[in-house]
């Protein structure tokens, strides 16, 4: 083992500490997992920042009695959209907002609205979505516009983790290019875009762009002395939104297709630059970076949260105990009905509650649709899972329209490649091959760029992992 390297992934679900062993290869070492449960706090669902810093924290103390002075450095990866606010002198004055929180609601509208429905596709190439960066922004400028006037810098989340751990702040290039106010060029902020949006004259805007692979500094003596790392571990960027840290694992040349397959699933390819065209608009494509500076265009499904909701209904509703192996079983044996799940239907965006039982919107769905759906665990779950492959299906033929290139492959990249029957379904629906990649792609990608920014391993290596 020539060294080691610490990813931090944190996911809607659950976060997870991973230590990667750099021999001729990456091999991934569970150093921490906890769940991630956002809570209701002065006003909002937020991100409960505090549980998964501690969770982090165990994390890097496991590996630091595990490997000591082999440990090299740190990156972080997350979901994109969701940021803190801190001032000039540290102060943390806004804590990161749930994306699933309802203040947004209406904004996509109001401001299509006001400046035509292509204002803000035709200058970043993000599809419009209410929980985008842009949209928290405003909403933030309508209700304490105070509050981003004081603000010296926007971090999101994996941002504000490597900050939290060695006190140097900066705006990684994958993850800014998802809030729908950045060049999709990935050279900075479209100040013209944000002027115009009333968002001018902040100077949470005067900074630059971090690329991924970057050194921002070393832990600093309060995490070190907390963990027992050493203040000579690095602190690095990643490609930190956590699909382009997975997409890094796909594999090169035209007609390569990753799905990051978790919470979310997002379904696109690497390309040497943005597909800006009306027709990757109608296709709800958006394009963010990779972490090589390359385009990733991409479209957002709603992915296995539809599954993880109806397995809480499930579970907490109904005391069943069942895990994902024993769903898929149960799928597997279930018969298939004649109507296709739209995952994508709003009424699935919202997390479950006791009073809106999640399971219980499957059913209803279909029932509003004059289609009976049994209620029981194994149809709701293959109900979904079709859903899911056909969402794949279709976006795979939009993405060869867009693009001009007849899919090689299809690679699902994360947690969803364990699904074997999602795999399977989603084979049956498309015309080339569907493989899985690794099922911690994320952390790998993570890992994997740490490890080339450090010299470790070669930039091919990468998308052979």
């Amino acid at each position: 083992m020539k060294a080691v390297v610490l990813a931090v992934d944190l996911g809607a679900e659950s976060g997870r500490v991973m230590a990667g062993e750099i021999s001729d290869g990456i091999h991934l070492v569970e150093m921490s997992r906890f769940l991630n449960k956002p809570k209701e706090k002065n006003g909002h669902l937020r991100w409960d920042m505090e549980s998964l810093w501690a969770g982090i924290l165990k994390g890097f103390k496991t590996a630091a009695d595990k490997y000591g002075d082999l440990i090299k450095s740190i990156s972080f990866d997350t979901w994109a959209v969701d940021f803190a606010l801190i001032d000039k002198d540290g102060n943390i004055i806004e804590e990161a907002v749930c994306y699933r929180d309802p203040r947004t609601d209406g904004l996509p509208e109001k401001i299509e609205q006001a400046y035509g429905k292509d204002f803000i596709w035709q200058r970043t190439g993000i599809r419009n979505l209410p929980f985008n960066t842009v949209f928290q922004l405003i909403a933030l400028n309508e209700a304490r516009p105070e509050t981003l006037k004081k603000a010296d810098w926007m971090l999101m989340i994996p941002d504000f983790l490597a900050w939290k751990t060695c006190g140097m702040a900066s705006n990684e290039w994958t993850n800014a290019s998802s809030t729908g106010i950045a060049s999709p060029s990935g050279h900075g902020w479209d100040h013209e875009l944000i002027e115009k949006l009333g968002l001018g004259g902040l100077s949470i805007f005067d900074k630059p762009l971090t690329k991924s692979g970057e050194i921002l500094g070393n832990v600093s003596g309060e995490v070190a002395k907390i963990t027992g790392l050493s203040t000579d571990v690095k602190v690095l960027t990643c490609a930190s939104h956590d699909t382009a840290s997975a997409a890094a694992l796909t594999p090169e040349g035209d007609g390569q297709v990753f799905i990051s397959s978790g919470t979310w699933s997002l379904m696109g390819m690497i390309s040497d630059g943005p597909l800006m065209s009306q027709e990757a608009k109608k296709a709800l494509l958006s394009n963010e970076l990779a972490w090589d500076g390359r385009s990733r265009p991409l479209k957002n499904i709603m992915g296995l949260w539809v599954l993880q909701n109806c397995r809480r209904t499930w579970n907490e509703e109904q005391s069943a105990h069942l895990d994902y192996p024993e769903i898929v079983e149960l799928a597997r044996s279930a018969n298939d009905v004649d109507l296709v799940l739209d995952v994508d239907d709003p009424v699935f965006f919202n997390q479950h509650t006791s009073e809106d039982p999640f399971a219980d919107r499957v059913v209803k769905w279909f029932a509003d649709r004059q289609v009976n759906l049994p209620d029981d665990p194994g149809s709701v779950s293959r109900a979904v899972m079709q859903g899911l492959a056909h969402a794949y299906a279709n976006t795979l033929r939009e993405i060869e329209k867009v693009s001009g290139q007849k899919a090689q492959a299809v690679t699902i990249l994360g947690g969803g490649g364990r699904n074997q029957l999602l795999v399977e379904l989603t084979q049956a629906l498309c015309d080339c091959p569907v493989r899985t990649g690794a099922f911690e792609a994320t952390s790998l990608g993570n890992a994997a760029i740490q490890a080339y920014a450090l010299d470790l391993i070669k930039r091919e290596q990468i998308a052979s992992f």
